[in-house]
Order: C-alpha cells, then structure tokens, then sequence
C-alpha cells in the first residue's frame, strides 16, 4: 500500500462547493453537515475573527494506493477521525469527503485555519511530515487487524 498527503494553503473555501459537486460529505466539526449550502457561510464566521489573514484554510489530499480491503463510509469515518485526532487538528473546523476507486482510496479535507478562540494554525506546518504518516499508518494497521479478525476479505 502507498500512501500519499498534499497539503495546500487556501485563499477562500470555494473548493468545498467544487468537491460538494461530485463527492458527499463524509465528516465535518462545528459545521453542520446536513446543511450543505451553508457550510462555506459558517467557515467565515470564523476566518472574520481574522480579516487580514490572506490564506484562512487548508486542504490535505490523503491518497491510498492499493489499500487491501472494502471500507464503509463508517470505516473510512473511522480513519480519517483517528488521523485528525493524531495530527491534533481536531478541534478546528473541517469538513471530510470520500471517494472511492477501483485500486485507490481518496480523502479530501478543507480545515479553517481560525479556531473557535481566534487563534491561528500556521502555515509553516504545511508539508506532510513523517509524524502525519506514521499517524495514519498505525490507523490503517490496527483496521486492517481489526478487519481481517472479523473475516473481511481483501481485495
């Protein structure tokens, strides 16, 4: 299995409108995921606690080739929960989406860089580190234990 993160700074949240045009959300935190067209809405309420800040979001793309087993949406909440707990951005805003190919896995993820308290992550955390890796790597592990212990079979 190969596994692939890009980070990238944002100017605006229009990428979360152009992913909600083929994918659906899979997660979100202080956002309301049932609410579609006002998500981009409540990730301003939180970048105006900033109005000078140029960039107010990050997109990571997790990418994973030749992942050995079918997931659920719920399996795949799992992960990419674990993820962001383990990088510790679990308490800004974010929305996650999911899709699902033939050899390969995708997560896409748009964080607000303004937290709740107006602070601000900064962007020299960008660049997936070994530390990101390891994080969904012992996620992935311990689902594929998990999984194969209930007779999942892999693809």
């Amino acid at each position: 299995m190969r596994i692939m993160i890009k980070e990238y700074a944002l100017s605006d949240f229009e990428i979360i409108n152009q992913l909600m045009q083929t994918l659906t959300i899979n997660s979100g935190n202080l956002v309301n995921i049932h609410a579609p067209a006002w998500i981009i809405n409540s990730y301003q309420v939180f970048s105006k606690q900033r109005p000078r800040l140029k960039k107010v979001g990050i997109y990571v793309q997790i990418t994973l080739k030749g992942f050995p087993i079918n997931l659920s949406s719920d399996v795949s909440e799992q992960i990419i929960n674990e993820y962001i707990q383990g990088i510790g951005w679990d308490d800004l805003q974010y929305v996650t989406f999911v899709k699902f190919h033939q050899d390969s896995l995708e997560f896409h993820l748009v964080f607000n860089r303004v937290m709740t308290s107006g602070e601000v992550i900064d962007l020299n955390c960008l660049g997936a580190k070994s530390q990101q890796y390891d994080v969904l790597q012992k996620s992935l592990t311990n689902l594929i234990k998990t999984e194969s212990s209930r007779g999942v079979t892999y693809v």
